[in-house]
C-alpha cells in the first residue's frame, strides 16, 4: 500500500525542498513499525543529537542516504559500541531499514531522521559531534544542469568537516566514475581533510564491506564501485 496522507503529513517536512522520491509503497506491518519506532528513535526538526539520549562515550557515526538499511545493519553488527545516525528522506526506505534494524536487534542503537542532510548537519548536529560519516552511492544526477543537486558540493563538504571530531572520518562510495571523481576533487580541496589514499586517488574496498543493493545494481550493469576515505586533521 502507499503511505497514507496522514502518515506523510506527520513525518515528512513538506516545507523543506528536496530532490528525489518521497513517497512509495509499504506493507501494513512496515507502517506499524514506523509508527511505533519513529516517536522513540526519530529526530524531528525541533530535536538535536543532544536530546537523543546517546550513551556517554559512545562513538557517533552517521550514514547519509541509508536506503533500505543494509549498511546500517552492517555497521551495527561490526561496531556494537557505536550509536548510528541514519539520514534518509525516502520513507519507504526508512520503513525497510527500521524493520531490518529491529529484526537484527540494533534498532535502539540507531537514531533516524527523514530531514535533508544539509538541515540535519546545520541544525541537529553540533560542531565536532561525529566520529564518522558514510555516504554510499548517492544520486549521481548525471545531467550537467542537475550537478548542483549532487550532495557533495563545496559548502556541504566544509559543513561536514565542522561536524566531525578531530581524527573523524568521511567514507564515500560510487559506481559512477564521473561522480566519484567529482566527490574526490571537491573533498581533496576541502580544508581540514586528508585523503587517506593520497590526493587524486581512491582507496581499496574495505575487506569487510558488504555489497549494498545499489552496488549490486552497478555490478550487474558492469560498473565497478570506487571508494574514498578522508580523515579530519587534528
Amino acid at each position: 500500500m502507499r503511505l497514507t496522507k496522514e502518515f506523510r503529513d506527520q513525518f515528512i517536512q513538506h516545507e523543506m525542498r528536496t530532490h528525489g522520491r518521497k513517497n512509495g509503497f509499504v506493507t501494513t506491518g512496515q507502517e506499524a513499525r514506523l509508527l511505533h519506532w519513529l516517536p522513540l528513535i526519530g529526530l524531528p526538526k525541533e530535536k538535536t543529537l543532544a536530546d537523543a539520549n546517546i550513551p556517554a562515550g559512545s562513538p557517533v557515526v552517521m550514514e547519509i542516504g541509508f536506503g533500505n538499511g543494509d549498511f546500517l545493519v552492517h555497521l551495527a553488527q561490526n561496531h556494537p559500541d557505536w550509536t548510528l545516525i541514519g539520514v534518509e528522506i525516502y520513507l519507504p526506505g526508512v520503513a525497510k531499514a527500521v524493520g531490518r534494524l529491529e529484526d537484527a536487534g540494533f534498532i535502539e542503537r540507531t537514531r533516524i531522521t527523514q530531514l535533508p542532510a544539509q538541515f540535519v548537519l546545520e541544525h541537529q548536529v553540533g560542531e565536532a559531534s561525529l566520529d564518522g560519516i558514510h555516504i554510499n552511492h548517492p544520486d549521481p544526477w548525471p545531467k550537467a544542469r542537475h550537478h548542483k543537486r549532487r550532495i557533495i558540493q563545496k559548502d556541504f563538504a566544509e559543513l561536514m568537516v565542522t561536524r566531525l571530531k578531530p581524527g573523524g572520518y568521511i567514507k564515500l562510495a560510487s559506481d559512477k566514475a564521473d561522480l566519484a571523481e567529482w566527490m574526490r576533487d571537491i573533498l581533496d580541496a576541502t580544508p581540514g581533510l586528508e585523503n587517506v589514499a593520497g590526493t587524486g586517488c581512491f582507496v581499496e574496498r574495505d575487506e569487510d564491506r558488504p555489497e549494498t543493493k545499489f552496488e549490486q545494481r552497478g555490478l550487474r550493469a558492469g560498473r565497478i564501485s570506487q571508494f574514498l576515505h578522508y580523515i579530519k586533521r587534528a
